[in-house]
């Protein structure tokens, strides 16, 4: 039996889930500060363990609307290529062992760009999209960031 570990968060109404082994730590959110000239995604910049992260939303990202920072949100810290980044969502709801049988293939209508859709894990509890948090961003994206 082959298990896979996600951290399993919400967005809106959806629930995502990204492989724990990209992330580093889930973090009550601090305001970031704001860097001018990004895109409207990235939030801005807070410290984390004496280190300079970006914060980026992923509802924004992907165009789901925008976080609020409401109470059960969270910031999930991952690495992304060589470079820390804090992803915003909703709320974090649990770490999850799934057994590899029950992850499908990415489907082909979905909103978010496929790349970083690693599949689909069918649940009792329902569908949860299955995330490369380190594909999120396009390789200008990345430039963006490595240049904060």
């Amino acid at each position: 039996m082959d298990e896979m570990q996600f951290v399993v968060f919400r967005l809106g109404n959806e629930m995502y889930g990204a492989q724990i082994h990209n992330i580093q730590e889930i973090i009550l959110p601090v305001k970031p500060t704001k860097v001018p000239n990004n895109p409207d995604f990235i939030e801005g910049v807070i410290d984390y363990r004496q280190e300079v992260v970006p914060v980026l939303d992923l509802k924004k990202r992907f165009r789901l609307g925008q976080s609020d920072y409401g109470r059960e949100a969270r910031f999930i810290v991952a690495e992304v290529g060589k470079k820390k980044v804090a992803f915003i969502v909703d709320e974090v709801t649990e770490v999850l062992r799934v057994d590899s049988s029950r992850i499908s293939a990415p489907p082909e209508m979905t909103r978010i760009n496929k790349d970083y859709i690693t599949g689909v894990a069918r649940l009792d509890s329902g569908l949860v999209i299955l995330l490369d948090l380190s594909k999120v961003l396009t390789v200008t994206e990345q430039e963006v960031l490595e240049a904060l």
